[in-house]
């Protein structure tokens, strides 16, 4: 009796296949494909829907309002999200298989465009590109201090009703505020030419990032490294965020990069400069300093090496530090820690701290939640930075720094916007399709939906008011899906019992 015919494959197994059989056969005509669609959806419907010289005029202009005169312009925006996220990882998909010079001009190519696109989208989901823009004319224009004049002072300037952050000083680094300032001072007053000119600022940094990406990878991974290019260079929310929104995440991570590079490179001390440099334009890279500490420790062969590292790395921040500081430079106020104290949204110590006040009162329960969310991130950062000690490999201090910040944007930091998916992101660049790789993608999808689809459905669809009993949840459903991947990859990575290996 002869065998049943197996089953014909189904029509979507056969696309897969003749899908697969393009990127091995033809990559190159895979990413110009990739690139033009890409380039069409930015045009079409950023550029085209956003414009920043058509909303110039309206000050304080987010998604919620531009949906009152284009009611679907969310679901419009997070389509062509969804569709710029499968042609992006389309290109990622090709980048492995590319060995093609060619390739390496299509990625540069394609993303100058996406980037230039962007540079023509107004910046509507923060305010902070106009926050940056008047705290640097605080500075260069006016000759006050961002740390200690806030810019309610300046009302009559042409950007302060553009600004959100009317009654604050700054949060940001002294370096940062520099570069702000110097910015400001060089474009004028119009509204148009300063936005450009800090996207344009931002777009560099950038640049120099997707360069570090390729140097590094080129270095310690050569057959990743056109795909870690992609990876940040195309990332839609990369580009959205630091080009498109002006949000300067991209700034620091750029030196974060540069610390990594002359940390592989056995440059310690320029190491822990860049990573103080970073640290002065967000304190974030502050996380990051013990791992790069201790890595340089273990490799310095002898005690003279290693004091000799100490000193000139202590001498050197200390310079580095006090030259950023000293234009602002008015008590410990400067730091801003009582403003930090109080920002809670998004989160899950936002959760904790709406949950504790029916027993506390809410200075206490943000005190409380302060101390201990910041005792669990040190304890975390420092059991890294062990962890990174023993692992010799060339990633070390990468998954030491990745792992850090995914620690403290899933569990520790009181105040989570979805923009922050840059700083994890751009290092996962460097790695290769592991765990770690794939917990970071999810998170920055999470991110995404938390802007274009999560907060529409409950605020504009449900209509729930953005109160404090919300951050009792609004914060663990933005953080559902990566704290379900979290579980899913530590089981997998739990050791066998005998049983299932047997």
């Amino acid at each position: 009796m002869s065998a049943n015919p197996p089953n014909p494959p189904s029509k979507l197994r056969i696309l897969w296949i003749k899908l697969q059989r393009l990127i091995v056969g033809h990559p190159v005509v895979v990413l110009v494909s990739a690139a033009g669609l890409s380039v069409l959806i930015y045009l079409v419907v950023f550029v085209r829907s956003l414009n920043l010289i058509d909303l110039r005029d309206q000050p304080l202009l987010n998604l919620f309002q531009i949906s009152k005169s284009d009611p679907a312009i969310a679901w419009k925006l997070g389509t062509a999200f969804v569709g710029l996220g499968l042609l992006y990882w389309l290109a990622w998909r090709t980048a492995h298989r590319a060995r093609d010079r060619r390739a390496w001009l299509v990625i540069i190519g394609g993303a100058l465009l996406f980037g230039l696109l962007t540079l023509f989208v107004f910046p509507y989901d923060a305010a902070d590109a106009f926050d940056n823009i008047m705290r640097g004319r605080i500075t260069s224009i006016h000759g006050f201090n961002p740390f200690q004049d806030t810019p309610e002072h300046f009302s009559t300037d042409p950007f302060y009703r553009y600004m959100a952050w009317r009654h604050t000083t700054s949060i940001y680094g002294p370096a940062w505020e520099i570069l702000a300032g110097f910015t400001a001072r060089l474009v004028g007053d119009d509204v148009v030419v300063n936005v450009l000119a800090f996207k344009l600022m931002l777009g560099a940094f950038l640049a120099g990032s997707v360069a570090l990406v390729a140097i590094i990878l080129r270095r310690i991974a050569p057959d990743r490294a056109l795909a870690g290019v992609v990876f940040l260079a195309w990332n839609p929310l990369i580009l959205h965020e630091a080009i498109g929104n002006g949000h300067n995440d991209i700034a620091m991570i750029f030196w974060v990069l540069l610390g990594i590079w002359w940390l592989i490179d056995r440059r310690y001390t320029p190491a822990i400069l860049a990573l103080v440099m970073g640290a002065l334009f967000k304190y974030v890279p502050l996380l990051m300093l013990p791992a790069a500490g201790l890595i340089a420790l273990r490799d310095l062969a002898t005690t003279r090496d290693r004091w000799r590292f100490l000193a000139s790395a202590t001498v050197g921040s200390s310079v580095l530090i006090g030259l950023a500081y000293v234009p602002f430079w008015h008590g410990v106020d400067t730091l801003n820690l009582d403003l930090r104290a109080i920002l809670f949204t998004s989160s899950l110590p936002a959760a904790i701290y709406v949950g504790l006040q029916p027993a506390l009162s809410a200075a206490a329960a943000a005190q409380v939640v302060n101390w201990v969310a910041g005792s669990l991130t040190v304890i975390f950062v420092l059991w890294q930075a062990i962890r990174a000690r023993r692992d010799h490999s060339a990633l070390s201090f990468t998954r030491s720094a990745l792992y850090s910040l995914m620690f403290y944007l899933m569990f520790t930091s009181t105040w989570f916007q979805h923009w922050y998916a840059v700083w994890p992101l751009s290092l996962a660049a460097l790695l290769p399709l592991d765990r770690p790789f794939r917990l970071v993608s999810v998170f920055g999808i999470a991110a995404w939906a938390r802007y274009f689809v999560i907060e529409p459905i409950v605020f504009w669809v449900l209509q729930v008011p953005f109160i404090d009993p919300v951050q009792l949840w609004f914060g663990p459903l933005v953080m559902l899906v990566p704290w379900a991947y979290a579980c899913y990859a530590l089981w997998r990575s739990r050791p066998l019992t005998p049983i299932e290996t047997s």
